[in-house]
């Protein structure tokens, strides 16, 4: 009996040993597919940053485009209200002068027309 009672305590040591190296293989299964869904997490979160960033950048330029219009805009109007502001002083000056001159030269004046 002592022949059947060690059969029987080895074949229990080699349950227990299969139970074991299974449990380390999906322990280390286990292990690896954590790992890959780590891996797939942060390759996510970075192509989520880089779109943010992307998206992020092309508002930027959407917004200095339109700031450049605008720009523009005020640029084209404020050289337009500069044109006439030249034109009329020029008129003043112009208009000035010939005051002064039939001021100081009364003859002058209506002689040169």
């Amino acid at each position: 009996m002592s022949t059947r009672n060690g059969e029987g305590a080895l074949a229990s040591i080699r349950q227990l040993e299969q139970a074991l190296a299974e449990e380390a293989t999906t322990r280390t299964a286990a292990t690896d597919r954590l790992q890959a869904a780590r891996l797939e997490a942060a390759s996510i979160l970075e192509t989520a940053k880089q779109n943010a960033a992307a998206a992020s950048a092309e508002r930027r330029r959407q917004a200095l485009d339109a700031s450049d219009l605008e720009a523009a805009e005020i640029h084209a109007r404020a050289e337009a209200a500069a044109a006439e502001l030249r034109n009329t002083s020029a008129g003043i000056l112009d208009a000035t002068v010939e005051a002064a001159l039939a001021l100081i030269l009364p003859g002058a004046a209506g002689s040169e027309a």
